[in-house]
């Protein structure tokens, strides 16, 4: 049996809506499963992960197996990833994903996606990250009582996102432990009075609700501290003509922009600024993925 799983890349918060939002990109990691052979061989991933135990992909596919009582055959998984690791566009989440549909495939368990959310976002611990990546386009989500919740918003076609990612890591753990033990009412009651706004305005792609409504007092400002050269960005984007808003993706440090009706005047504007830098940022300009993960069987 081979067969490859795709997952594409997500973006969460979105401002103002801190662990409840994601979004899925059309930019993807890719994974390669062979059952047959012997043993395990893990390829294609950095020296770090190839080790089984280790390996966020191999660890879920185990661990999912296991608690349905199934073996793990002889194994080869081939990673082709597009995802920069600790960028907070949701890499550790793919392989989540994918170690989960992988394990469905290789047992024949029957999962449907609504059951393959909630195993993703138990391991997760959340699911703003994995909703998208399950299920594409602008998701929101919450986990109660082991159930999660979810809702696929609509988003507009006229939408371009470009992704800022700099040179350096910034882990999830990291970027949590910065953030204040708690907030106070006014800050709160200022992301949550944001959040439908952001939403109409993502679906109607209007300028002035996005901009209001992609706000944020939760994260962004205490994150930004963790980005070199991140608040430049963030500020040159927020001043820009071409660009209608920025926001901290997940944890960071990448930093997304929004772009109305692009005419790729905003990527060669930020591709000149970003030059001007001492960190190398990449620039990768993108759009909303609707489909979600995919798993397609490969017939030698």
């Amino acid at each position: 049996m081979k067969f490859k799983i795709s997952v594409p890349a997500t973006s969460a918060n979105i401002g103002p809506g801190f662990d409840v939002m994601g979004v899925a990109f059309d930019m993807f990691n890719r994974f390669t499963f062979e059952t047959g052979g012997e043993g395990l061989t893990i390829t294609g991933c950095e020296a770090e992960f190839s080790a089984p135990e280790n390996n966020l992909v191999y660890t879920t596919l185990e661990k999912t197996m296991k608690s349905y009582g199934r073996h793990i055959p002889p194994l080869s998984i081939h990673f082709d990833a597009d995802l920069p690791l600790c960028s907070g566009l949701g890499s550790s989440s793919t392989c989540i994903v994918a170690g989960i549909m992988a394990a469905n495939k290789i047992a024949g368990l029957n999962f449907d996606k609504e059951e393959i959310l909630r195993i993703a976002s138990l391991i997760e611990g959340h699911p703003d990250n994995v909703a998208p990546a399950i299920f594409g386009g602008l998701v929101a989500a919450i986990i109660e009582n082991d159930f999660v919740y979810w809702h696929n918003y609509p988003i507009s076609n006229a939408l371009s996102f470009y992704a800022l990612m700099p040179d350096v890591r910034v882990s999830t753990e990291k970027a949590r432990a910065i953030l204040p033990k708690s907030y106070n009412l006014s800050d709160c009651i200022y992301n949550l009075s944001r959040v439908p706004i952001l939403l109409e305005g993502m679906e109607k792609a209007d300028v002035q609700l996005i901009r209001a409504g992609c706000k944020d007092r939760i994260h962004q400002s205490y994150r930004l501290k963790l980005i070199p050269e991140g608040d430049k960005v963030f500020n040159f984007i927020k001043e820009s003509d071409n660009a209608v808003t920025a926001y901290v993706s997940g944890a960071g440090p990448t930093i997304i922009a929004v772009v109305v009706d692009d005419d790729d005047e905003f990527g060669n504007e930020i591709a000149d600024f970003c030059d001007t830098l001492s960190l190398h940022w990449r620039i990768r300009k993108m759009h909303v993925n609707h489909l979600g993960a995919t798993i397609k069987t490969i017939i030698p």
